[in-house]
């Protein structure tokens, strides 16, 4: 952005496309943020920064109004003053666990704490090729070298102070990972209904999305999941899913079927063949082995 109408005519560009928000992606000077906002408060967008992994740009960004925070503050420890800055804004905050900046990470910490996989949902709908380099052979280190764990403490704070934390997964591992963000934020002390409340009715109203999901409500969208297990007791239950449901659609989670009022077999994935038999399946394997069906 080189100055506010630059800006502007960005935002008016992606509005008209449909866009409700605008990612702020690292624009390395405030004021060039600032136009962004401006350009935003114009056109009625929501403005949602990349964090930079620099404490100061963080500040600068939620004193300045932006939606909220897109990754995590990269320190250890967050004091009473950004709490108390942070809290008097409507600034959200996603602190993207998985990455979680200034130490070792979420991501690391579930690969080396958990066998991933051996996941009874993920080996089963993930080429064996993909999955496992990623995670049999995993980097580990003690319990309190995980900077992770002290990133998810201070977002449990600023909840706590009144600033709405949002679960962000980062695209990583297939859905586990969000399961991930709310395990990592039961450590850093929230309640198991905290982070599941992250997980959904937050980032619904982070993004102006509330009306229609984000909590189990008569007219909104039939978006759930059905878990095998007590998450309000253990949160690490969270990934037993038996079933699934998309804008009132079921689907089961041992075939992905579409179940219920409306049955209806699911087609082979690329790397199932024709049986299915072939799931978890090399690649390589699947290639050689299975050309011309």
């Amino acid at each position: 952005m080189n100055n506010f109408d630059d800006a502007l005519t960005h935002l008016k560009r992606m509005k008209a496309a449909g866009a409700i928000s605008v990612k702020s992606y690292n624009q390395p000077r405030r004021e060039q943020r600032q136009q962004i906002l401006e350009a935003a408060r114009q056109t009625g967008m929501m403005v949602v920064p990349e964090g930079g992994s620099l404490f100061q740009h963080n500040m600068s960004m939620v004193v300045d109004g932006h939606t909220g925070i897109e990754h995590a503050l990269p320190v250890e420890n967050v004091y009473d003053d950004v709490k108390q800055l942070w809290s008097q804004t409507k600034v959200g905050y996603t602190p993207t666990l998985g990455v979680a900046y200034g130490g070792l990470d979420g991501e690391h910490y579930w690969y080396a704490r958990t066998d991933v996989w051996k996941h009874p949902i993920l080996s089963k709908y993930v080429p064996r090729s993909v999955l496992q380099p990623r995670s049999i052979r995993r980097e580990t280190a003690p319990e309190e070298d995980f900077n992770v764990l002290r990133v998810a403490k201070a977002a449990n704070e600023l909840q706590r102070a009144g600033v709405p934390v949002n679960l962000g997964a980062h695209g990583q591992r297939e859905g586990l990972a969000a399961h991930w963000e709310m395990w990592t934020m039961v450590k850093g002390g929230m309640t198991p209904i905290e982070a599941i409340r992250s997980a959904t009715l937050n980032g619904a109203r982070y993004l102006g999305l509330d009306k229609d999901v984000g909590s189990l409500e008569a007219g909104k969208l039939a978006d759930l999941m059905i878990v095998n297990g007590d998450v309000l007791q253990d949160i690490r239950q969270s990934d037993r899913i038996t079933h699934v449901m998309m804008n009132g659609r079921l689907f089961e989670t041992a075939t992905m079927n579409q179940t219920g009022k409306h049955p209806k077999a699911r087609k082979p994935f690329f790397f199932e063949g024709k049986t299915g038999a072939n799931v978890p399946v090399d690649a390589t394997d699947y290639s050689h082995n299975h050309a011309g069906e």
